[in-house]
Protein backbone atom coordinates (compact mmCIF):
# COMPACT_ATOMS: atom_id res chain seq x y z
CA UNK A 1 0.00 0.00 0.00
CA UNK A 2 1.41 3.35 -1.08
CA UNK A 3 1.90 5.90 1.68
CA UNK A 4 0.25 9.32 1.33
CA UNK A 5 2.62 12.24 0.95
CA UNK A 6 2.68 14.66 3.95
CA UNK A 7 1.98 17.68 1.75
CA UNK A 8 -1.13 15.93 0.37
CA UNK A 9 -2.37 15.27 3.89
CA UNK A 10 -1.85 18.93 4.83
CA UNK A 11 -3.64 20.02 1.64
CA UNK A 12 -6.54 17.68 2.40
CA UNK A 13 -6.81 19.10 5.90
CA UNK A 14 -6.70 22.65 4.53
CA UNK A 15 -9.48 21.88 2.02
CA UNK A 16 -11.57 20.43 4.85
CA UNK A 17 -10.87 23.58 6.87
CA UNK A 18 -11.88 25.68 3.82
CA UNK A 19 -15.17 23.80 3.55
CA UNK A 20 -15.94 24.18 7.25
CA UNK A 21 -15.08 27.90 7.13
CA UNK A 22 -17.28 28.33 4.07
CA UNK A 23 -20.20 26.63 5.83
CA UNK A 24 -19.68 28.79 8.92
CA UNK A 25 -19.46 31.96 6.81
CA UNK A 26 -22.62 30.95 4.95
CA UNK A 27 -24.39 30.39 8.29
CA UNK A 28 -23.35 33.86 9.51
CA UNK A 29 -24.47 35.34 6.16
CA UNK A 30 -27.92 33.74 6.42
CA UNK A 31 -28.53 34.26 10.13
CA UNK A 32 -26.73 37.37 11.25
CA UNK A 33 -24.88 39.60 8.77
CA UNK A 34 -25.44 39.85 5.05
CA UNK A 35 -22.14 39.45 3.20
CA UNK A 36 -21.25 40.12 -0.39
CA UNK A 37 -20.57 37.19 -2.70
CA UNK A 38 -16.90 38.21 -2.83
CA UNK A 39 -16.48 38.03 0.95
CA UNK A 40 -18.56 34.88 1.08
CA UNK A 41 -15.90 33.05 -0.94
CA UNK A 42 -12.81 35.16 -0.09
CA UNK A 43 -12.96 34.57 3.69
CA UNK A 44 -12.93 30.72 3.44
CA UNK A 45 -10.28 30.85 0.69
CA UNK A 46 -7.94 33.06 2.70
CA UNK A 47 -8.55 30.90 5.79
CA UNK A 48 -7.72 27.72 3.85
CA UNK A 49 -4.50 29.17 2.41
CA UNK A 50 -3.52 30.50 5.82
CA UNK A 51 -4.22 27.12 7.44
CA UNK A 52 -2.14 25.29 4.79
CA UNK A 53 0.82 27.68 5.24
CA UNK A 54 0.76 27.52 9.03
CA UNK A 55 0.37 23.74 9.19
CA UNK A 56 3.09 23.22 6.55
CA UNK A 57 5.57 25.48 8.35
CA UNK A 58 4.87 24.12 11.84
CA UNK A 59 5.03 20.45 10.78
CA UNK A 60 8.20 21.02 8.73
CA UNK A 61 9.95 22.74 11.65
CA UNK A 62 8.78 19.96 13.97
CA UNK A 63 10.06 17.25 11.65
CA UNK A 64 13.39 19.02 11.12
CA UNK A 65 13.91 19.34 14.84
CA UNK A 66 12.92 15.77 15.74
CA UNK A 67 14.81 14.18 12.86
CA UNK A 68 17.88 16.22 13.71
CA UNK A 69 17.78 14.66 17.18
CA UNK A 70 17.45 11.22 15.62
CA UNK A 71 20.44 11.80 13.34
CA UNK A 72 22.51 13.00 16.27
CA UNK A 73 21.54 9.92 18.30
CA UNK A 74 22.74 7.58 15.54
CA UNK A 75 25.79 9.76 14.81
CA UNK A 76 25.02 10.57 11.18
CA UNK A 77 25.31 14.34 11.31
CA UNK A 78 26.43 14.48 7.69
CA UNK A 79 22.91 13.47 6.63
CA UNK A 80 21.02 16.24 8.43
CA UNK A 81 18.31 17.87 6.31
CA UNK A 82 18.76 21.23 4.64
CA UNK A 83 16.27 24.05 5.09
CA UNK A 84 15.55 24.18 1.36
CA UNK A 85 14.06 20.69 1.35
CA UNK A 86 10.32 20.35 1.00
CA UNK A 87 8.40 18.45 3.61
CA UNK A 88 7.95 15.50 1.21
CA UNK A 89 11.69 15.43 0.49
CA UNK A 90 12.34 15.71 4.21
CA UNK A 91 10.26 12.65 5.04
CA UNK A 92 11.47 10.64 2.01
CA UNK A 93 15.12 11.37 2.87
CA UNK A 94 14.49 10.37 6.46
CA UNK A 95 12.93 7.07 5.42
CA UNK A 96 15.79 6.34 3.03
CA UNK A 97 18.42 7.17 5.67
CA UNK A 98 16.71 4.91 8.20
CA UNK A 99 16.68 2.01 5.73
CA UNK A 100 20.37 2.55 4.89
CA UNK A 101 21.26 2.88 8.56
CA UNK A 102 19.41 -0.36 9.35
CA UNK A 103 21.24 -2.18 6.55
CA UNK A 104 24.61 -0.90 7.77
CA UNK A 105 23.85 -1.92 11.34
CA UNK A 106 22.79 -5.40 10.19
CA UNK A 107 26.00 -5.72 8.18
CA UNK A 108 28.05 -4.58 11.17
CA UNK A 109 26.27 -7.06 13.42
CA UNK A 110 26.92 -9.90 10.98
CA UNK A 111 30.56 -8.85 10.69
CA UNK A 112 30.93 -8.74 14.47
CA UNK A 113 29.40 -12.20 14.73
CA UNK A 114 31.84 -13.51 12.13
CA UNK A 115 34.76 -11.86 13.92
CA UNK A 116 33.64 -13.31 17.25
CA UNK A 117 33.37 -16.78 15.73
CA UNK A 118 36.76 -16.39 14.05
CA UNK A 119 38.32 -15.15 17.31
CA UNK A 120 36.99 -18.15 19.22
CA UNK A 121 38.22 -20.56 16.56
CA UNK A 122 41.58 -18.79 16.37
CA UNK A 123 42.11 -18.95 20.14
CA UNK A 124 41.13 -22.61 20.12
CA UNK A 125 43.57 -23.36 17.29
CA UNK A 126 46.33 -21.37 18.97
CA UNK A 127 45.82 -23.24 22.23
CA UNK A 128 45.89 -26.54 20.34
CA UNK A 129 49.08 -25.61 18.47
CA UNK A 130 50.90 -24.58 21.66
CA UNK A 131 49.49 -27.36 23.83
CA UNK A 132 51.35 -30.15 21.99
CA UNK A 133 54.92 -28.78 22.45
CA UNK A 134 54.19 -27.57 25.98
CA UNK A 135 52.87 -30.97 27.06
CA UNK A 136 55.88 -32.63 25.43
CA UNK A 137 58.30 -30.39 27.30
CA UNK A 138 56.43 -30.96 30.54
CA UNK A 139 56.46 -34.73 30.01
CA UNK A 140 60.20 -34.87 29.36
CA UNK A 141 60.97 -32.67 32.37
CA UNK A 142 58.76 -34.76 34.67
CA UNK A 143 60.45 -37.94 33.43
CA UNK A 144 63.87 -36.48 34.15
CA UNK A 145 62.82 -35.34 37.63
CA UNK A 146 61.46 -38.82 38.35
CA UNK A 147 64.91 -40.34 37.92
CA UNK A 148 65.73 -40.05 34.25
CA UNK A 149 68.55 -37.64 35.02
CA UNK A 150 70.60 -40.47 36.44
CA UNK A 151 70.94 -42.04 33.01
CA UNK A 152 73.15 -39.85 30.76
CA UNK A 153 71.69 -41.34 27.56
CA UNK A 154 68.09 -40.68 28.64
CA UNK A 155 69.05 -37.22 29.89
CA UNK A 156 70.54 -36.23 26.53
CA UNK A 157 67.68 -37.73 24.49
CA UNK A 158 64.94 -36.07 26.53
CA UNK A 159 66.70 -32.69 26.54
CA UNK A 160 67.07 -32.86 22.74
CA UNK A 161 63.37 -33.67 22.36
CA UNK A 162 62.41 -30.89 24.74
CA UNK A 163 64.63 -28.52 22.76
CA UNK A 164 62.84 -29.44 19.52
CA UNK A 165 59.46 -28.79 21.15
CA UNK A 166 60.74 -25.44 22.39
CA UNK A 167 61.93 -24.58 18.88
CA UNK A 168 58.51 -25.44 17.46
CA UNK A 169 56.76 -23.22 20.01
CA UNK A 170 59.23 -20.39 19.32
CA UNK A 171 58.59 -20.78 15.59
CA UNK A 172 54.83 -20.46 16.12
CA UNK A 173 55.25 -17.30 18.21
CA UNK A 174 57.69 -15.75 15.71
CA UNK A 175 55.27 -16.43 12.84
CA UNK A 176 52.41 -14.92 14.84
CA UNK A 177 54.50 -11.83 15.56
CA UNK A 178 55.44 -11.48 11.89
CA UNK A 179 51.84 -11.96 10.75
CA UNK A 180 50.62 -9.32 13.21
CA UNK A 181 53.21 -6.83 11.95
CA UNK A 182 52.24 -7.56 8.34
CA UNK A 183 48.56 -7.02 9.11
CA UNK A 184 49.28 -3.75 10.92
CA UNK A 185 51.70 -2.69 8.16
CA UNK A 186 54.49 -2.26 10.71
CA UNK A 187 56.99 -4.28 8.69
CA UNK A 188 58.57 -2.05 6.00
CA UNK A 189 59.36 -3.51 2.58
CA UNK A 190 62.84 -3.34 1.07
CA UNK A 191 61.78 -2.96 -2.56
CA UNK A 192 64.52 -3.44 -5.13
CA UNK A 193 65.17 -5.16 -8.45
CA UNK A 194 66.27 -8.81 -8.41
CA UNK A 195 66.05 -11.93 -10.56
CA UNK A 196 63.03 -13.97 -9.44
CA UNK A 197 64.20 -16.99 -11.43
CA UNK A 198 67.42 -17.04 -9.42
CA UNK A 199 65.44 -16.88 -6.17
CA UNK A 200 63.36 -19.89 -7.27
CA UNK A 201 66.59 -21.81 -7.94
CA UNK A 202 67.92 -20.92 -4.47
CA UNK A 203 64.66 -22.11 -2.90
CA UNK A 204 64.82 -25.43 -4.73
CA UNK A 205 68.47 -25.90 -3.69
CA UNK A 206 67.65 -25.31 -0.02
CA UNK A 207 64.88 -27.93 -0.09
CA UNK A 208 66.67 -30.48 -2.25
CA UNK A 209 67.30 -32.98 0.56
CA UNK A 210 63.70 -32.76 1.84
CA UNK A 211 62.38 -33.32 -1.69
CA UNK A 212 64.66 -36.33 -2.24
CA UNK A 213 63.24 -38.04 0.86
CA UNK A 214 59.86 -38.25 -0.92
CA UNK A 215 61.33 -38.62 -4.40
CA UNK A 216 59.65 -35.28 -5.12
CA UNK A 217 60.60 -33.38 -8.29
CA UNK A 218 60.98 -29.57 -8.25
CA UNK A 219 60.91 -27.98 -11.71
CA UNK A 220 60.60 -24.48 -13.09
CA UNK A 221 59.35 -23.10 -16.40
CA UNK A 222 60.59 -19.56 -17.06
CA UNK A 223 59.67 -17.50 -20.13
CA UNK A 224 62.76 -15.25 -19.96
CA UNK A 225 66.41 -16.02 -19.09
CA UNK A 226 66.22 -13.32 -16.42
CA UNK A 227 63.02 -12.27 -14.64
CA UNK A 228 63.76 -9.03 -12.81
CA UNK A 229 60.96 -7.89 -10.49
CA UNK A 230 60.51 -5.03 -8.03
CA UNK A 231 59.86 -6.62 -4.63
CA UNK A 232 61.29 -7.38 -1.21
CA UNK A 233 63.65 -10.28 -1.91
CA UNK A 234 63.74 -11.63 1.65
CA UNK A 235 59.98 -11.66 2.02
CA UNK A 236 59.47 -13.17 -1.43
CA UNK A 237 61.97 -15.86 -0.44
CA UNK A 238 59.66 -16.71 2.47
CA UNK A 239 56.69 -16.89 0.08
CA UNK A 240 58.50 -19.28 -2.27
CA UNK A 241 59.78 -21.34 0.65
CA UNK A 242 56.34 -21.72 2.27
CA UNK A 243 54.56 -22.63 -0.98
CA UNK A 244 57.27 -25.14 -1.94
CA UNK A 245 57.34 -26.76 1.51
CA UNK A 246 53.53 -27.07 1.42
CA UNK A 247 53.69 -28.80 -1.95
CA UNK A 248 56.31 -31.26 -0.68
CA UNK A 249 54.70 -31.88 2.74
CA UNK A 250 51.18 -32.49 1.43
CA UNK A 251 52.19 -33.92 -1.94
CA UNK A 252 52.27 -37.58 -2.84
CA UNK A 253 55.33 -39.79 -3.02
CA UNK A 254 57.09 -39.20 -6.33
CA UNK A 255 55.05 -36.05 -6.97
CA UNK A 256 56.01 -32.94 -8.89
CA UNK A 257 55.89 -29.18 -8.33
CA UNK A 258 56.33 -26.88 -11.31
CA UNK A 259 56.96 -23.17 -10.76
CA UNK A 260 56.27 -21.17 -13.92
CA UNK A 261 57.08 -17.49 -14.47
CA UNK A 262 55.39 -15.84 -17.46
CA UNK A 263 55.58 -12.17 -18.42
CA UNK A 264 52.23 -10.49 -19.08
CA UNK A 265 52.76 -6.84 -20.06
CA UNK A 266 54.43 -5.14 -17.05
CA UNK A 267 53.79 -8.04 -14.68
CA UNK A 268 55.29 -11.46 -14.11
CA UNK A 269 52.66 -14.12 -13.44
CA UNK A 270 53.96 -16.80 -11.05
CA UNK A 271 52.29 -20.21 -10.70
CA UNK A 272 52.98 -23.01 -8.22
CA UNK A 273 51.34 -26.10 -9.70
CA UNK A 274 51.54 -29.52 -8.06
CA UNK A 275 50.02 -32.91 -8.86
CA UNK A 276 48.96 -33.78 -5.32
CA UNK A 277 45.63 -34.98 -3.97
CA UNK A 278 44.01 -31.58 -4.43
CA UNK A 279 41.73 -29.65 -2.07
CA UNK A 280 37.96 -29.93 -1.86
CA UNK A 281 36.07 -26.74 -2.94
CA UNK A 282 34.57 -26.01 0.51
CA UNK A 283 38.08 -25.56 1.98
CA UNK A 284 39.42 -23.09 -0.59
CA UNK A 285 37.81 -19.87 0.81
CA UNK A 286 39.42 -20.50 4.22
CA UNK A 287 42.77 -21.80 3.04
CA UNK A 288 44.65 -18.60 3.97
CA UNK A 289 43.23 -18.34 7.50
CA UNK A 290 45.51 -18.71 10.51
CA UNK A 291 45.92 -22.33 11.64
CA UNK A 292 43.25 -23.54 9.22
CA UNK A 293 43.98 -27.10 8.14
CA UNK A 294 42.24 -28.98 5.36
CA UNK A 295 42.85 -32.32 7.06
CA UNK A 296 41.53 -31.93 10.58
CA UNK A 297 42.87 -35.34 11.53
CA UNK A 298 46.41 -34.47 10.46
CA UNK A 299 48.97 -34.68 13.20
CA UNK A 300 49.78 -31.16 14.40
CA UNK A 301 53.42 -32.11 14.69
CA UNK A 302 53.61 -32.45 10.91
CA UNK A 303 54.31 -29.42 8.76
CA UNK A 304 55.00 -25.94 10.04
CA UNK A 305 53.24 -23.56 12.38
CA UNK A 306 49.97 -23.51 10.45
CA UNK A 307 50.54 -19.84 9.63
CA UNK A 308 52.51 -20.23 6.40
CA UNK A 309 49.73 -19.51 3.92
CA UNK A 310 48.40 -16.62 6.02
CA UNK A 311 51.87 -15.05 5.93
CA UNK A 312 52.13 -15.71 2.18
CA UNK A 313 48.83 -13.93 1.59
CA UNK A 314 49.82 -10.84 3.57
CA UNK A 315 53.27 -10.58 1.97
CA UNK A 316 51.75 -10.73 -1.52
CA UNK A 317 49.08 -8.18 -0.59
CA UNK A 318 51.73 -5.86 0.90
CA UNK A 319 53.22 -5.79 -2.62
CA UNK A 320 49.88 -4.59 -4.00
CA UNK A 321 49.03 -7.98 -5.53
CA UNK A 322 46.59 -10.81 -4.87
CA UNK A 323 47.14 -14.55 -4.58
CA UNK A 324 44.58 -17.02 -5.93
CA UNK A 325 44.24 -20.75 -5.46
CA UNK A 326 42.50 -23.31 -7.62
CA UNK A 327 42.37 -27.03 -7.02
CA UNK A 328 40.83 -30.23 -8.36
CA UNK A 329 40.60 -33.28 -6.14
CA UNK A 330 42.84 -36.02 -7.46
CA UNK A 331 44.63 -33.74 -9.93
CA UNK A 332 46.45 -31.06 -7.95
CA UNK A 333 46.53 -27.50 -6.68
CA UNK A 334 47.72 -24.25 -8.23
CA UNK A 335 48.67 -21.03 -6.43
CA UNK A 336 48.93 -17.94 -8.63
CA UNK A 337 50.13 -14.40 -7.96
CA UNK A 338 51.77 -11.53 -9.81
CA UNK A 339 54.75 -9.23 -9.29
CA UNK A 340 55.63 -5.96 -10.99
CA UNK A 341 58.29 -6.26 -13.68
CA UNK A 342 61.40 -4.21 -12.96
CA UNK A 343 62.48 -1.49 -15.40
CA UNK A 344 66.07 -2.30 -14.50
CA UNK A 345 67.82 -5.07 -16.41
CA UNK A 346 69.76 -6.24 -13.38
CA UNK A 347 69.82 -6.24 -9.57
CA UNK A 348 69.92 -2.89 -7.77
CA UNK A 349 70.49 -1.72 -4.22
CA UNK A 350 67.85 -0.19 -1.98
CA UNK A 351 68.91 3.21 -3.38
CA UNK A 352 68.44 2.04 -6.97
CA UNK A 353 72.17 1.69 -7.67
CA UNK A 354 73.01 -1.20 -10.06
CA UNK A 355 74.91 -4.02 -8.33
CA UNK A 356 76.42 -5.40 -11.51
Amino acid sequence: MRKARPSFLILSGSILFFILTFLFTLFVHLQFVTLSKTLLFLIPLVSGIFAYTIFYYIIKRFLQYRMSLIYRSIQTLENEQRNDQSIDELVAQGEQDVVEWKQKRNQEIEKLKEQAAFRKEFLGNLAHELKTPVFSIQGYIDSLLDGGMDDPAILKTFLERASKSTERMTHILEDLDQLTKLELERMPLDIRSFDLSDLVRETFDSLELIAKEKNFRLTKDVSDPFCYVNADRNKLAQVLLNLTINAISYGKEGGTLCVSIVQIEDTYNIQFKDDGDGIEPQHLPRLFERFYRVEKSRNRNEGGSGLGLAIVKHIIESHGQQIQVSSTVGIGTTFTFGLSKSKATGPVSSRGIPLK
